[in-house]
């Protein structure tokens, strides 16, 4: 693991995945990852993670997950306890709406983004907030997937701004697809799990030797722990097999089925956490699944699988 973290895989994570419960209702499940941590004279673990309702005028209404830490990422308040402490200016929590990491509106259109990194070759995002702005956007404006894809070309925010990252959309109608930007370039993927490497460009290493242009698959870190390759291929791919192949058992005629408790359980196949030395790259916050048709969600947070929490569209805790 200290290889990994030298080789500069301390970094955001999180798994997404789309299946349907017994009941044949569309779900998105999904883990968000990261290591937030109070300051860096005290490295314990933290996190703001906040249930967020939205009904602007004129728009889809939602309830999404925003992480508040992103609000002020630099004010040791939000990292320490938040709205419990005092002196806590609440009035950058205003900018919540534009740092949701997922959600879902009331036509069950569901929206995640998950990290990519970027090789040196390519063109790092331009505005770091964007890609969850444009999650803001999609939630508010799109009743399905075709028009979620197609907000990207109309949205303020650009291909070229929220490149770091890569979208993941569902809808109650059972349609799924993966929107990536690579050097401005945007590609749609059929694919029903993601996590934090490109699947709609071949993400080998490159390089040209004799003018030609050659591409060959390389290890994260050699046999002494020396990193060989910092971006893409490698991270999150153990958490994509390891989901893959656990929906590949409930596979039949296309479409995956299972219930909601077994997908619980390959959520938690692909926790991160720094005390584990094989996952230990990141920090799962929560574990989230949401019902595209019953228009609700039902979270566990900080790994507590004991403890759910669900609320509809309206915002409404209904357990």
């Amino acid at each position: 693991m200290d290889s990994l973290r030298r080789a500069g895989y301390i970094e955001p994570g999180c798994s997404t995945f789309f299946t349907h419960n017994l009941n044949g209702e569309p779900i998105s499940c999904r883990n968000y990852d990261i290591q937030h941590r109070v300051s860096g004279e005290d490295p314990t673990l933290t996190g703001l993670n906040v249930v967020l309702h939205c009904k602007p005028e004129g728009k889809y209404e939602s309830i999404a997950i925003a992480d508040a830490i992103w609000c002020a990422p630099n004010d040791p308040l939000y990292r320490a306890g938040g709205p419990d402490l005092e002196d806590f200016d609440s009035t950058l929590l205003d900018i919540l709406p534009y740092q949701c990491m997922d959600g879902l509106n009331e036509k069950g259109l569901f929206v995640s983004i998950m990290r990519v990194n970027i090789k040196e070759s390519d063109q790092p995002g331009r505005f770091g907030v964007a890609a969850s702005m444009l999650v803001r956007y999609m939630l508010d404006d799109c009743a399905n997937v075709e028009e979620a894809i197609a907000k990207v070309d109309t949205a303020i925010v650009k291909p070229e701004d929220w490149q770091e990252c890569h979208i993941f959309v569902s809808d109650a109608q059972d349609h799924y697809a993966l929107i990536e930007s690579r050097n401005s370039i945007v590609s749609v993927i059929d694919t029903d799990v993601v996590t934090n490497f490109y699947l709609g460009s071949d993400d080998m290493e490159d390089y040209y030797k004799a003018g030609t242009l050659r591409e060959e698959a390389v290890a994260m870190i050699d046999k002494n722990g020396k990193p060989l390759y910092h971006f893409g291929y490698g991270h999150g791919y153990h958490r994509f097999v390891t989901i893959a192949s656990q929906l590949d058992r409930f596979r039949k005629d296309g479409r995956t089925m299972m219930p909601e408790a077994s997908a619980l359980v390959i959520l938690q196949s692909a926790v991160q956490s720094p005390y584990t030395e094989v996952t230990g790259t990141s920090m799962t916050q929560y574990s989230a699944i949401y019902n595209n048709a019953e228009k609700a969600v039902s979270i566990w947070p900080f790994q507590n699988y004991e403890t759910e929490y669900k609320f509809d569209v309206s915002g409404k805790q209904i357990q």
